[in-house]
């Protein structure tokens, strides 16, 4: 006879196999971070001779499995270079996206501090990214390259979609060796500011940040960057129409091209803001983790072309 009983729920470690999870509080931030790592899988037949690279994604509470798992599916199979993937998070946050939802923008966008009315969205704070970006260079990163080892510093890559995107410019242009690979996704490119008798001034299509990397004398060398936006982002009277994003994308590309860094831009038809999400990580990561032939990074970046 079989046994009838219900089979119960019994916790695991973790919260999925191979995935680390930490609680770290960088002084001067004003909030403890999630720091989810997911180590680097080898490919199922072969082996990789290049060096270990380390994917760190922004806005981890929306998106680190989806990054997790395009970069394990895609190493597995031979098609991305073996990446450890790292999510920055919220310690706060509870799971309804409550708390990053709001802190998200505070920490994203440079200063100064400011307020921004968002009408029947909410009231947001901006303005931290000097403080975020000094949490990660002098804290996080330190802190999971002790602890994992085998990442090559030399094969950072910084994933930012919306508002991450407007990060990862500021990274970019304050911090240029820090990382070496950036995806700026649907990336807003703006400064907000609030909205005048109800409705956004035109102004906030304004790219400030292609201008911050224009007045840039000089980027590293080697330095790659891709840009995404989906195509229905512009259209008329949807809520991001107003921030320019794919126009902003193009203006982006063309500025760092002149600084020599290598860059693709993919528009995604029939996506949106909100849709494009998925299509964009994995283009992403195939731009920015090419198999490598050996253990020269460069030399395999540039047979990708």
């Amino acid at each position: 006879m079989s046994d009838d009983t219900p089979a119960e729920l019994v916790p695991a470690p973790g919260p999925a196999a191979g995935i680390e999870t930490f609680v770290i509080q960088p002084p001067g931030l004003g909030t403890a971070l999630r720091i989810s790592i997911a180590r680097a899988i080898q490919p199922a037949v072969g082996a990789n001779d290049g060096p270990t690279a380390v994917v760190y994604v922004t806005d981890a509470d929306y998106m680190f499995g989806t990054v997790v798992d395009a970069v394990r599916v895609g190493s597995l199979g031979g098609e991305l270079a073996p990446a450890v993937v790292v999510g920055i998070g919220y310690a706060e946050e509870k799971g309804d996206l409550a708390f990053v939802s709001m802190r998200r923008f505070l920490d994203f966008y440079r200063g100064p501090r400011r307020s921004f009315s968002a009408g029947a969205y909410g009231s947001f704070e901006f303005g931290g990214a000097d403080a975020f970006l000094a949490a990660l260079r002098d804290h996080v990163i330190a802190a999971v390259e002790r602890h994992v080892g085998e990442i090559d510093p030399a094969r950072r890559v910084l994933l930012g979609i919306s508002a991450g995107g407007h990060f990862a410019a500021y990274a970019m242009a304050e911090a240029p060796d820090l990382f070496q690979g950036y995806a700026l996704m649907s990336p807003m490119l703006v400064d907000p500011q609030s909205p005048v008798a109800g409705a956004l001034p035109q102004s906030v299509g304004d790219p400030v940040m292609v201008r911050l990397i224009e007045q840039l004398p000089a980027l590293p060398e080697g330095r790659r960057a891709f840009l995404s936006a989906g195509a229905l982002e512009e259209d008329p009277g949807t809520m991001f129409a107003d921030f320019a994003i794919i126009s902003n994308a193009f203006r982006m590309r063309a500025a760092l091209a002149r600084h020599g860094v290598e860059t693709q831009f993919v528009q995604f038809p029939g996506e949106t803001h909100g849709s494009v999400a998925g299509a964009a990580i994995a283009r992403a990561l195939r731009f920015l983790l090419p198999v490598a032939a050996g253990p020269d990074w460069q030399a395999a970046l540039a047979a990708t072309e």
